[in-house]
């Protein structure tokens, strides 16, 4: 059984109707039998919010993608496009766009990068951090993500600024999946009743 099918399996015995989408384009070139690109992704509501699983495998380099993610519609009113990551020595040299929050929780424990220089101060109480910090020794690498109109995939939420808890590991095994849908689902709830 592939992880793809696991996974439907493991959200199913939860109770979740996920919707499945597989699709595979093939295109030869120079005589070669190479798929050129395999999609597949997996949507499902739960609490008012999604969980969208999304791998796609192309035979051209940089075509391939793989995240798995909690999403919601959030209510703020401004630009805002934000990533924040648990905070790592290496972030001085992967990650621009930092910015400080001044609030010495945030600042110690996270690093946000942010083209709009936006500060979630007022997404992220003390309890969302240690959430947050939890989450990411079980499942790693992780973000929380600001953004409009993202993801792709979820066409009903288009036009909308979202937020979203990801890692680019596809999620399938048991006891992953419980602590990304319960604290995760709880998290991103949290961000999107603070943002009210």
């Amino acid at each position: 059984m592939s992880a793809f099918d696991i996974l439907v399996e493991n959200l199913t015995k939860r109770g979740l109707k996920p919707e499945t989408h597989k699709s595979e384009n093939q295109f030869f070139f120079n005589n070669s039998n190479e798929r050129f690109l395999h999609t597949k992704y997996i949507i499902t509501e739960i609490d008012s919010c999604f969980f969208c699983a999304f791998d796609s495998f192309g035979a051209k380099a940089y075509t391939s993608n793989t995240y798995v993610g909690i999403y919601t519609e959030i209510g703020l009113h401004t630009f805002v496009d934000c990533r924040i990551y648990k905070k790592d020595w290496i972030d001085t040299f992967l990650r621009i766009y930092k910015v400080k929050t001044g609030v010495r929780y945030i600042d110690d424990n996270l690093t946000i990068s942010s083209k709009s220089r936006y500060k979630p101060t007022e997404l992220l109480s003390e309890s969302d951090v240690k959430t947050f910090l939890e989450i990411n020794q079980c499942i790693n690498p992780l973000k929380i993500i600001i953004q409009k109109e993202y993801p792709y995939i979820l066409k009903n939420l288009e036009y909308k600024l979202m937020a979203g808890l990801e890692t680019d590991v596809w999620i399938y095994k048991e006891n992953e999946l419980d602590t990304f849908l319960t604290k995760g689902v709880h998290l991103i709830q949290n961000i999107k009743n603070a943002s009210a």
